[in-house]
């Protein structure tokens, strides 16, 4: 609750006003209006602030940004100078003054809810981006039409808006117009919906964008088309150190582009036309990252960036704010807006205009509650909608920056296949299979070279022991998949393997982590089998690992719709 008073002292007529305890509020106000503009009034026990328009407007403008509303004529005592309207383009922003209104209440609910803005009491100006311009205008125009027709007639206003409406359009469309983009092999086997991610980093040139699909819609591939399209010669391509070598295998098969993978945390690397890092070693490389001067940067699974206080976080935004980066391309399948302050290093990359400060944020965007010790900024608000009328919602602001499909959208059906299959390139976690692959290879070279030839069925055993061998490295790239799978998708999954061994390791970690996964190999009876079928089908079962020989027939597994192999089952005659 919030209530004010009109009085005189030795300093001339004031207005005390009186809120709940801030000790940010309280700070910001004291910073905006030094002594003796505004002071605390130990009799009335409220903050006092001269009762001149110019110091009130200040004031109330200060204490709306921590939701502090006063039903108060600041021309009460004093009316305004006349003065002018002043705009003043800055960087990917304007900059606004204009005379006092006694309508200002509304002035500043539309120039926050519609644009975003913010109140700079340095220089008494408001600021907003200039992306949302044209959306100030049209709510100002009932109000306040001289002001609105002036940030229309402000340069690149009209055109930025233009782009704008185009992107916010695209941002849930499942079909774009195809692009020429030479450097793109086999264009013609590219999905309508996969056009819309590069015509939407190109409008307005803005070269921006979050790409939020589900899984198994081709996020990379899109990545490398908005990366093409933007002409860009060196790209970086940020990512968990499980995908590397499917990144670059996908570089190779969608581009002529050349593609090298940075490896260790010391030694010589080559730059190509996109270079491939995994977060583990971004920190020991920094330095000669920032010296190869990428022009554009793809975050891939960015969510792994929402604590920005680690290192991994620190050097990718230390990378993407560099002045030679003119492309930033983030990937992520997990809803970034469940929790939005996680999303906040992101966003802050993205849009740095619009969120440029991660307290503002976290008051807006995040249900802030103040413990006693702090603030605590883990909830959701104003996300949907406008709760209390004056933020713009988040899901709005950010249409023309993210886009997000998912599998479910029946608008796809006619675009997707009836079955997606695609083969992961995984790096091997240990050296177990080059030993096991070196040891066989000296046997090899023993019977050929002084025994004379190969005991029989030695090369059936040979392929036997390294597919056991390459079944054991892929465990726990397996695991890690499953996870980001059941993050993204909240969706259960079938994983087959064949090795006992291979089946147990992925069992151990991920019922560790997902209490519910269930496990049926040659040794599980009969009812336990039974069960676990039934409370995987029933939806109370995240992941089921399944041998290839116990659960090779005669198994109704719907309730999934995506399968996992680590490994096939393998007949020597096939």
């Amino acid at each position: 609750m919030t209530t004010w008073t009109r009085y005189k002292d030795d300093y001339g007529p004031r207005v005390a006003l009186d809120f709940p305890y801030d000790p940010q509020a309280k700070d910001e106000l004291k910073a905006a209006l030094p002594f003796p503009r505004c002071k605390w009034d130990a009799e009335r026990k409220s903050w006092s602030v001269k009762d001149n328009a110019t110091d009130l407007t200040i004031a109330l403008s200060v204490l709306e940004e921590f939701g502090f509303y006063f039903d108060l004529d600041v021309n009460a005592n004093q009316k305004g100078a006349a003065g002018e309207i002043i705009i003043v383009k800055k960087g990917a922003g304007l900059l606004m003054s204009w005379p006092f209104r006694s309508d200002y209440a509304d002035i500043n609910a539309v120039i926050k809810t519609a644009g975003n803005g913010r109140w700079k009491k340095e220089t008494k100006q408001w600021r907003i981006p200039i992306a949302n311009a044209a959306a100030v205008a049209k709510g100002l125009q009932p109000i306040y039409s001289e002001l609105a027709d002036a940030i229309l007639n402000t340069e690149g206003v009209q055109e930025q808006g233009e782009a704008t409406a185009k992107r916010v359009e695209l941002s849930s469309a499942v079909d774009a117009p195809a692009l020429w983009l030479p450097g793109i092999k086999d264009a013609e086997l590219i999905r309508p919906y996969q056009w819309v991610a590069p015509n939407m980093f190109m409008a307005g040139g803005q070269k921006r964008i979050l790409i939020a699909d589900g899984m198994g819609l081709g996020k990379s591939l899109q990545a490398m088309l908005c990366s093409v399209a933007g002409g860009f010669s060196k790209t970086l391509i940020i990512c968990p150190a499980v995908v590397k070598a499917n990144w670059a295998k996908e570089v190779k098969k969608w581009t002529n582009s050349t593609v090298s993978i940075i490896s260790g945390r010391n030694g010589e690397y080559n730059v190509s036309d996109f270079t491939v890092i995994n977060y583990d070693i971004l920190t020991s490389r920094l330095d000669t990252l920032l010296n190869d001067r990428y022009d554009c940067i793809i975050i891939d699974e960015c969510h792994n960036l929402k604590d920005e206080k680690t290192k991994k976080s620190i050097a990718t935004r230390t990378l993407a704010s560099e002045a030679c980066v003119n492309g930033i391309i983030c990937l992520s399948g997990t809803p970034i807006l469940n929790r939005p302050i996680e999303a906040f290093p992101v966003l802050n990359m993205l849009k740095p205009s619009h969120f440029d400060n991660r307290y503002h944020f976290g008051k807006k965007y995040c249900a802030a509650i103040h413990n006693g010790h702090g603030w605590d900024f883990n909830g959701a608000s104003n996300i949907e909608h406008s709760e209390d009328g004056q933020t713009m919602p988040l899901k709005q602001l950010l249409m023309d920056t993210m886009l997000r499909r998912t599998m479910d959208d029946e608008r796809l059906s006619g675009q997707m296949p009836s079955l997606i299959q695609n083969i992961i390139e995984v790096e091997s976690a240990d050296n177990h299979y080059e030993i096991t692959y070196q040891h066989l290879m000296n046997e090899w070279d023993h019977y050929r070279t002084v025994e004379g030839g190969m005991p029989p069925g030695f090369v059936l055993n040979m392929l036997t022991e390294l597919r056991h061998a390459a079944g054991l490295s892929k465990a726990d790239a397996a695991v890690e998949w499953a996870s980001q799978y059941l993050k993204q998708t909240g969706k259960s999954l079938v994983i087959f393997a064949h090795h006992r061994d291979v089946l147990d390791a992925i069992w151990e970690s991920l019922s560790l982590l997902h209490p519910s996964t269930r496990l049926i190999t040659g040794d599980t009876s009969m009812k336990d089998r039974e069960e676990h079928i039934l409370h995987f089908q029933q939806g109370s079962v995240d992941f089921l690992i399944c041998s290839t020989t116990a659960m090779r027939e005669g198994v109704n597994l719907d309730h999934a719709d995506t399968t996992l192999f680590v490994e096939r089952q393998w007949v020597p005659a096939w």
